[in-house]
């Protein structure tokens, strides 16, 4: 029997749905949904809505060494500025489109620079 799952980007992150800064911007990888480990049984089955947060490289050495096919967090945005720029970008458009309130647009913007600092600085 397949597995029947949502499409995904070259990620691995699912394409459906309002795709919130975290996820139009990512750093990391996100799933609603995991294989059953193999020591459990049932491997046939998903857990639904136990999701994953898979975290991606910090730098090109980084990701060489482990092997990881997704770009590094340097790769992608060069810069902690540039990734800030992306997000706003993409908050300010679902503020445009009503999916997201203009008040909570600079708090998105920090948060966004926090997971920034957590998974850049080593």
């Amino acid at each position: 029997m397949p597995f029947l799952v949502p499409q995904t980007d070259k990620d691995g992150t699912e394409l459906a749905g309002v795709r919130l800064p975290d996820i139009e911007v990512p750093l990391a990888t996100y799933s609603g949904w995991n294989f059953r480990n193999e020591s459990l049984g049932g491997t046939n089955q998903l857990y639904p809505l136990l999701g994953s947060y898979i975290p991606f490289p910090g730098t090109t050495e980084q990701r060489e060494r482990n092997k990881d096919p997704r770009l590094s967090i340097k790769e992608r945005y060069g810069s902690r500025q540039s990734y800030l720029d992306r997000v706003q970008k993409a908050g300010a458009k679902l503020v445009s489109d009503r999916y997201l309130l203009a008040d909570d647009l600079q708090i998105l913007v920090k948060r966004a620079g926090d997971h920034w600092d957590l998974l850049t600085t080593k």
